[in-house]
């Protein structure tokens, strides 16, 4: 009843994400074919873009402090995707991975301190954890199947994602050190 419009509908939008402070959304934005990433400012209504990545690949995540976003982005060149973290006040953007394989879909711990992400730089798509600074990458997942989209939980102990396995979609948690895999839902 009280909803209103951020975007006039006119190009495409896709994942839009609160910062913990709620009072900014983060988003990406189709314009002329190329995604940018935009920040929203819901008590000022001020949109700015964050920037203009040629190849970007998935919508920024905020840490936890809402004072930077990490994201991940390809080289049109090499069409490999790396994560990124961009601090918000600088606008200064700081490489995490260097890796042959694709790593996407980052996402901080409650402490800020970790962040995990998807790569397949095992030869199939699982989950990793890195520090923030992109150091000591360690795989967590360890069953069969394609692992994606990886959260961490509000408390910090859990790590929720999604996985193909033999044709089935399936919604799981595990523990962070990638100990106790449930699948929840298929």
């Amino acid at each position: 009843d009280s909803h209103q419009f951020l975007t006039d509908g006119k190009n495409l939008v896709l994942t839009p994400r609160f910062a913990p402070n709620n009072q900014i959304i983060t988003y990406m934005e189709y314009k002329n074919n190329l995604p940018r990433v935009y920040i929203y400012n819901l008590k000022t209504g001020e949109r700015e873009i964050v920037g203009d990545f040629p190849g970007m690949t998935f919508a920024p995540r905020f840490s936890p402090d809402s004072q930077s976003v990490v994201m991940s982005f390809s080289d049109p060149k090499t069409a490999n995707s790396e994560i990124y973290l961009m601090d918000l006040n600088t606008r200064s953007l700081s490489r995490l991975t260097n890796d042959s394989g694709i790593d996407t879909s980052p996402s901080f711990s409650p402490n800020g301190e970790k962040i995990v992400f998807n790569s397949d730089r095992g030869g199939s798509p699982q989950l990793f954890i890195m520090d923030k600074n992109g150091k000591n990458i360690k795989r967590i997942s360890k069953g069969r199947g394609v692992y994606g989209n990886p959260v961490w939980s509000p408390r910090g102990d859990l790590i929720a994602f999604t996985k193909l396995h033999k044709g089935k979609f399936y919604i799981g948690v595990m523990r962070t050190d990638g100990t106790g895999e449930r699948l929840l839902t298929e």
